[in-house]
């Protein structure tokens, strides 16, 4: 999409995203779309018995 259509769309309220398109998508090619993504990190049970819960301390305000 060019940059005028993504401005037209955003100024008109339009949705720059197939909602169609990816309420057809199925489970399995979901998660296959996830694998080929350099960028993803699946959250497994392993993911998770290695991370620690952090609470950030209170806001401080000036």
């Amino acid at each position: 999409m060019s940059l005028e259509e993504a401005v037209r769309r955003y100024e008109s309220g339009e949705s720059s995203s197939d909602w169609e398109r990816v309420d057809a998508l199925t489970d399995e090619e979901i998660t296959q779309a996830v694998r080929e993504d350099p960028d993803q990190e699946i959250l497994d049970e392993e993911w998770f018995r290695r991370a620690t819960l952090v609470i950030p301390g209170e806001k401080e305000t000036t």
